[in-house]
């Protein structure tokens, strides 16, 4: 039995979102559990980008509000709400964009020695620095909306299967309508 294609393409948009949010869940995860420090932002990146990911416009999956339009909204935790609107700023204003509101940017002049006790610099330099958000209990905050998200994601991934592929059998693969990636 083959499914319409309309809820093949919401199955699609639906696991990979959960995908998305499973991305994420485990980021924090390895975040909670420690890390170096060299990898710890690189963990922060992955945690947030792919919580947001499905919350907006995706090649040929489309956004998860076609399928959640009142979502978060329509959870029962309280501060869901602000959860996803904090992961989705940090996406829009720390991470995945360049921002002024996230950097700081130091110059060091020709003869300045900076850090004091090092040599003068022959040539302009400068130092970057980027927000750092490294407090654990904003992470175990913050994990909670693709935790929770994730889990209604699975229910009713599996509730669609079993609507959509009831005398299912075989193991198949989704069709996506696109074809694979290539290399430009």
């Amino acid at each position: 039995m083959i499914a319409p294609v309309k809820q093949q393409k919401k199955l699609v948009r639906l696991i990979s979102a959960f995908s998305d949010m499973n991305d994420s869940v485990c980021a924090a995860t390895l975040l909670l559990k420690g890390v170096p420090d060299e990898i710890y932002n690189h963990l922060f990146l992955s945690m947030v980008v792919a919580y947001a990911r499905p919350f907006y416009e995706n090649d040929g999956v489309g956004r998860i509000q076609c399928d959640y339009p009142t979502y978060p909204g329509d959870c029962d935790d309280a501060e869901m709400t602000k959860r996803h609107d904090r992961l989705l700023d940090l996406r829009n204003k720390f991470l995945a964009h360049s921002s002024a509101e996230g950097t700081c940017i130091q110059i060091i002049p020709p003869g300045i020695a900076y850090p004091p006790g090092t040599s003068p610099r022959p040539k302009f330099d400068f130092n970057v620095g980027k927000r750092v958000f490294s407090d654990l209990r904003y992470i175990e905050w913050l994990r909670v909306a693709p935790f929770t998200f994730g889990k209604r994601l699975h229910s009713d991934i599996v509730n669609l299967l079993e609507e959509a592929f009831p005398d299912q059998t075989m193991v198949f693969d989704l069709p996506t309508g696109h074809e694979d990636f290539k290399w430009t």
